[in-house]
């Protein structure tokens, strides 16, 4: 497993002076960004591709194929969504819904091979946003995987988010995802932030005791070890201005660090 972390002017800085050290850096869609994180790392992209909003598959291929040639990028990852006209009450709405996206994965499984796109679950607020239920829950990532044969883009923040809004324990709620089919992982903290709830924030204990849960799940065969952890702590722009912190990224990267080379230690000790 290689550890990621969010391209950010910290994250930069603090590798450049080997203050902390990583494995690629996770940027956007944007040649800007791949640019300038190239020039001080690998970088895999993680694109902002959508299916389910009601746009369909229409996707720029050359443009994902060129960063997919520039990069060290092994996988196109779709983000599934719903449109927000979606009643979630109405079943015949529901699967219908449903079954476009399938289709619009499947576009895309067709074009770069199953093997090479991953889908990635969502966060179900508690408040608001319930049209997204359908698409949450773990038992149509399961048909994804089943029907088209992509991967699964695991967020554990999401996932937990997801938990808390459905009162369920978010450890058992993780396995309920294609765990088998697993090819990344993005892990951060939750905090609150204006009075809801957040990611992409500094990882307490709560967090670390998610993390130390699934990479347990890894090293017991449970859960297919994924090729990248991603680290989404920090970032560029207004919304990470407040959390982008140098201290949390020299105390959290070497830890999380340590985890995982824990596990590919023991793995390949035990073989």
């Amino acid at each position: 497993m290689k550890l990621a972390v969010n391209f950010s002017r910290p994250a930069a800085d603090l590798l450049q002076s080997g203050q902390i050290n990583f494995d690629l850096f996770k940027t956007i869609d944007g040649p800007e960004m791949v640019s300038e994180a190239s020039e001080i790392l690998p970088v895999y992209v993680h694109f902002g591709l959508y299916c389910g909003n009601g746009h369909g598959a229409n996707f720029d291929w050359p443009v994902i194929e060129e960063y997919l040639a520039r990069t060290k990028t092994d996988f196109v990852n779709l983000h599934i969504v719903a449109p927000p006209e979606l009643d979630p009450c109405d079943q015949s709405q529901v699967e219908k819904t449903l079954d476009r996206i399938v289709e619009e994965v499947r576009t895309v499984c067709d074009h770069f091979g199953a093997d090479r796109v991953i889908t990635e679950n969502i966060p179900l607020p508690l408040n608001g946003k319930k049209y997204l239920r359908p698409v949450a829950l773990p038992t149509f990532f399961q048909r994804l995987a089943a029907e088209t044969g992509c991967g699964m883009l695991l967020d554990l923040a999401h996932a937990a988010i997801t938990a808390k809004t459905l009162q369920t324990d978010p450890r058992s709620f993780f396995s309920e995802f294609p765990i088998r089919r697993l090819r990344e992982i993005h892990v951060t903290g939750l905090g609150m932030h204006e009075g809801e709830i957040h990611d992409h924030m500094e990882m307490i204990d709560r967090d670390w005791n998610l993390f130390e849960y699934a990479i347990d799940r890894i090293k017991m065969g449970e859960w297919h070890a994924p090729d990248i952890v991603a680290f989404e702590y920090g970032g560029t722009g207004t919304p990470y201005l407040w959390r982008s912190e140098p201290r949390v990224l020299l105390e959290q990267v070497p830890r999380l660090k340590e985890m995982i080379y824990q596990h590919d230690n023991s793995r390949h000790t035990s073989g």
